[in-house]
């Protein structure tokens, strides 16, 4: 069988991507088709000696014509199509990216999505659908522990798409704390924060730190708690999931992918925030509980069978 990714990376590159649709999605999808003993190949192109395609995340940053090629090609081919679908563009006010995938659901495909309501908002128009989670970063769960820091240090880490929502707390449920925010996320993220326009300016002492899985596990380890603020609600759960396996508690907004760990996290609400500022220690063995229920739903090999029952 050749399964071929139309991707901008080439598949061996989706394993260090700093991108958790890559990193999390298609690094499993490509185990998968490894481990079924597929001929792999990934690119912009739509070959036609294929059993498989799966369509990576396509947006605006692709010329036009790339992505007008790619959809023709696939209408005139007749192998199985899988869509990858984290982000609810269908739905948005990007121009751009709605119509990609508005052209490319008019292809006999199937949509494979991260999270329940997302897949359920597709199958209400018609759509092809199965649901299958993120997988997780290779970190390895570190119990939590009281750091005895005279100063609350606070982590948040993720991507710049995320950064809006870190500024609206700073500015309203965090303006009045003072602690030491460790930022660890891409360069986009400290010009936003940087150019960021605040009606009352916040107490914290903002640390930057580019992303990488070793400086999150380093950076982590002076933390007293992360802040998940979050305003994608269909985002899937990965970064509530490498907190908690960072040993650390989550003061963090509800969304689809969280409600599975909504008993084992706080939110930004008062008496809430002051609890947690006063004593994290309150919250160490509800993370010890998560994480191991992270172990048994998040379990590499299981994630990687869920793909492979996919592609049989």
């Amino acid at each position: 069988m050749n399964f071929h990714f139309i991707s901008v990376l080439n598949p061996r590159d989706f394993f260090n991507s700093r991108i958790p649709s890559y990193r999390l999605r298609l690094s499993y999808v490509f185990n998968a088709a490894k481990e079924l003993d597929f001929k792999i190949s990934g690119d912009l192109s739509v070959p036609k000696e294929t059993d498989i395609f799966y369509v990576g995340k396509l947006d605006k940053t692709i010329d036009k014509k790339i992505i007008k090629k790619i959809t023709n090609d696939l209408k005139n081919t007749n192998a199985k199509i899988y869509i990858d679908y984290t982000d609810d563009w269908l739905h948005s006010n990007e121009g751009p990216n709605k119509l990609i995938y508005e052209n490319l659901f008019l292809l006999d495909s199937t949509a494979i999505v991260p999270v329940e309501g997302l897949g359920k908002k597709l199958k209400k128009l018609g759509k092809n659908v199965l649901v299958i989670p993120d997988g997780i970063d290779d970190i390895q769960n570190i119990l939590p522990f009281s750091k005895n820091n005279e100063k609350r240090n606070v982590l948040w880490h993720g991507h710049s798409s995320n950064a809006n929502s870190l500024i609206r707390v700073l500015s309203k449920e965090l303006v009045n704390y003072n602690f030491n925010l460790h930022i660890v996320s891409n360069p986009a993220t400290f010009e936003i924060i940087k150019n960021a326009k605040f009606n009352q300016i916040p107490k914290c002492n903002p640390l930057l730190y580019p992303w990488s899985i070793e400086t999150l596990k380093n950076v982590s380890a002076k933390c007293d708690f992360a802040i998940l603020p979050i305003d994608k609600i269909w985002a899937s759960a990965n970064r509530m999931i490498s907190s908690f396996r960072l040993g650390l508690p989550i003061i963090a907004e509800t969304i689809n992918s969280y409600e599975e760990y909504y008993n084992f996290y706080t939110d930004f609400s008062e008496p809430n925030i002051t609890n947690m500022f006063r004593s994290p220690e309150d919250w160490h063995e509800l993370v010890r509980i998560a994480q191991n229920k992270i172990n048994i739903d998040f379990d590499k090999k299981l994630i990687t069978n869920y793909w492979k029952n996919c592609f049989k």
